[in-house]
């Protein structure tokens, strides 16, 4: 009865009060077009405009270009996955990174509520660069493309494009390639990047749990629209299958158990078990999830067809006077399929009651209270608060009447707090869940006048809150300040109260260096006590790079061939920060574009090629940097061929010309030293010589290509 009595209330909380921000409505892709409508179906912005979202995935950094014809009051936004605003505008042509991002369409004005509308897409991607973190794509789905869109070559030069796919269980995968324009392929890959199958229009694939795969997409012919469909049989013997699919609200009464999914934590090799449900959703509306369980904290997924994660929660509902506990999701939904996946925190798992609600009816902002600067508002996270894209939380509308500092703290002894500061259109200005480990999240930020919206929320579990805010009202100087900074140089700073301040109304230190001549730049932003942020800008203020914590940790790393002329570095941290010592590097390496992940030389069977690895190398898909050399072989031939470096712990991979790997060794070659034999049939080969390691791994190397002779 209890839990019944439960459902019930979370049942009416799930149906009637409002949810987060939508999820996007279509993927649009590098290349492509969409057109559509706003009208009152669409998602509305916390001061009620309405907008579209669309999910654009880049494989590799490039030149992005989205330009919007139709009604002229609409306009476009340009995020990255935080929620940061990367730009906006009518027709937004600039560099930007590899990564996922949402593109929105949104009307002029609140009262604005129609407007047609066409998004048309292109991307002009870095030469020599991988392609890597790929677009997923679902078990069982059909995807509308172009080819080629994204940029992608092979070893050979020929373009492809891949999508990234994530099984639950083992079985078998059909995949299918269909276009009225060209001739297209397609191929699978398994986590080691070897080819599982052979290339053509259809081809099937035995695939294991818990694994990922890319699928390739190439042609020998022409470019144009394609298709391309998956099929997944799950294996006569395999346990992990949906428990249901939800088409009606119902709740069912499960167990985790040692049959369940599972998947496993990276760096342990533990294993983390779920269950999982289909969710048919045939009619616009509000879905509600919601998973109880005394024996486990639930974490609920929700899941699109494509795989990527929606929305998540992990005990929200908090605990009873028994001590289960209740995790929920809330969210707004288009017709369509999707995914629910519910995990337990310990391995035994244990019983749960989940349940499914559904209402129909367009989608809701989440309601915001107001709030004055100097305020300090109480509340309660729980299953009944908005889902924001950061968790459970609420929302306040702030209005700054001046610019200033404003400060705000939030407290609770019963979660983790997160802070985050958003502006008038809903793009996250700055956000923070912790200072010096505490569970007291802190923002202090200089911002110019304007509407804000502040939202405190759990980053799990929930309960009562103390927000706590000040403002004092001052000038926001233009930075003045420009540190110079020699090339092959560093340069030591506190990140702080003497530094300048930017966008997001957190401290930013620049400085500006001067190319005597064309070349390759490495600028590398390392520190104990700031997480890292970089971003190269040209001699007018444009973004060219931007980077995180490519390096190691949390230390961000750019590297990119840069024309003779000057330039600025920004460095700053990756959310809020109270401050901290860093370093600032730049490297150079003065002379002709390289060929980066291009081949540097065709290499004979029989001789050998010396050279350095370094930052003007290929940044290859595991974070080292590299050097790519071709191999050709008029006849089959069983190849010897080693890695040697007595400066770090040499790794060898061998690639056909579409970019499969072949081979791989580590140590195989004595010592650290790399060393492959292996017959390989006549045709063309890649050999890659890199460290085992990250991108501190450089030095000097020898690569062999032996013979060994056929008895």
């Amino acid at each position: 009865m209890r839990l019944g009595i439960l459902f019930l209330v979370l049942g009416i909380h799930l149906g009637y009060l409002s949810a987060q921000g939508c999820p996007p409505i279509a993927h649009i892709w590098p290349g492509g077009t969409v057109s559509a409508s706003l009208d009152n179906s669409n998602c509305s912005l916390s001061n009620g405009t309405a907008y579209a979202p669309y999910r654009l995935d880049l494989p590799v950094h490039g030149q992005i270009q989205i330009d919007l014809t139709g009604d002229p009051g609409l306009a476009l936004i340009l995020r990255e996955a935080s929620g940061a605003r990367v730009d906006s505008g009518t027709s937004i042509h600039r560099s930007i990174e590899a990564g996922n991002y949402t593109v929105l369409v949104t009307a002029g004005t609140p009262s604005q509520t129609t407007g047609a509308y066409s998004v048309k897409t292109g991307f002009t991607a870095e030469p020599g660069m991988l392609c890597s973190g790929f677009a997923n794509i679902g078990l069982n789905q059909t995807v509308a493309a172009t080819f080629p869109s994204a940029g992608c070559t092979a070893p050979d030069g020929s373009a492809y494009e891949a999508y990234t796919l994530t099984t639950f269980g083992a079985g078998t995968l059909n995949v299918t390639v269909t276009s009225s324009d060209f001739t297209p392929t397609v191929a699978v890959r398994g986590a080691d990047g070897s080819a599982l199958t052979s290339t053509g229009a259809v081809v099937n694939a035995v695939l294991s749990a818990d694994s990922e795969y890319v699928i390739v997409v190439s042609s020998a012919d022409t470019a144009g629209a394609y298709q391309i469909t998956t099929a997944f049989t799950a294996a006569d013997s395999e346990t992990c299958r949906a428990s249901k699919t939800l088409t009606d609200p119902l709740t069912d009464n499960g167990a985790i158990t040692a049959a369940s999914c599972f998947v496993t934590i990276a760096g342990s090799g533990d294993q983390s078990y779920y269950n999982y449900y289909n969710l048919n959703v045939t009619t616009p509306g509000l879905v509600g999830l919601s998973a109880v369980s005394g024996d486990f904290t639930a974490t609920l997924y929700l899941l699109d067809a494509a795989g990527n994660v929606l929305a998540s929660d992990s005990g929200a509902g908090g605990h009873d006077q028994t001590l289960a506990v209740t995790s929920g999701i809330r969210i707004p939904l288009n017709p369509g399929n999707y995914t629910v996946q519910l995990f337990s925190d310990v391995p035994s798992g244990g019983n749960y009651s989940f349940q499914y609600a559904f209402t129909p009816g367009l989608p809701q902002p989440c309601n915001a209270a107001a709030m004055a600067p100097g305020d300090a508002p109480t509340g309660q996270i729980s299953v009944a608060s908005c889902l924001t894209n950061i968790g459970w939380g609420d929302l306040y509308t702030l209005t700054l009447p001046a610019a200033g500092t404003l400060t705000l703290d939030l407290s609770s002894s019963e979660f983790d707090t997160l802070l985050a500061i958003r502006d008038a259109q809903d793009n996250l200005v700055v956000a923070n869940d912790e200072v010096d480990g505490v569970t007291v999240a802190h923002i202090a930020a200089d911002l110019p006048a304007g509407a804000y919206t502040v939202v405190a929320a759990a980053t799990e579990s929930n309960g009562p809150y103390q927000l706590t805010s000040q403002f004092a009202a001052h000038n926001i100087s233009a930075c003045a300040y420009v540190q110079s900074l020699d090339i092959n140089g560093g340069y030591v700073q506190e990140l702080g109260p003497g530094s300048c301040r930017g966008a997001n109304g957190q401290p930013v230190d620049y400085y500006q260096f001067t190319l005597p001549s064309d070349g390759v730049v490495a600028a590398v932003m390392t520190s104990s006590e700031v997480d890292g942020y970089l971003t190269l800008l040209d001699s007018a203020g444009n973004p060219l790079r931007s980077d995180d914590n490519s390096y190691t940790g949390t230390d961000p790393l750019i590297v990119q061939f840069l024309p003779a002329g000057t330039y600025t570095l920004a460095a700053r941290d990756a959310s809020s920060t109270a401050g901290g010592l860093y370093e600032v590097d730049v490297r150079t390496s003065l002379g002709p574009r390289p060929p980066f992940c291009a081949p540097k030389s065709t290499v004979a069977v029989g001789s050998t090629a010396s050279g350095t690895i370094n930052f003007a190398g290929c940044q290859y898909i595991d974070a080292t940097f590299a050097d790519v050399y071709q191999i050709n072989l008029s006849s089959d031939t069983t190849i010897d061929l080693r890695l040697n470096s007595g400066d770090f712990d040499a790794y060898l991979v061998i690639l056909d010309a579409k970019g499969n790997v072949v081979d791989q060794d580590d140590d195989s070659g004595g010592n650290t030293n790399a060393r492959i034999v292996r017959l390989l049939p006549a045709g063309t080969y890649y050999a890659v010589a890199k460290p085992f390691g990250d991108y501190t791994a450089q030095g000097n190397y020898s690569l062999i290509v032996g013979q060994q002779q056929q008895p």
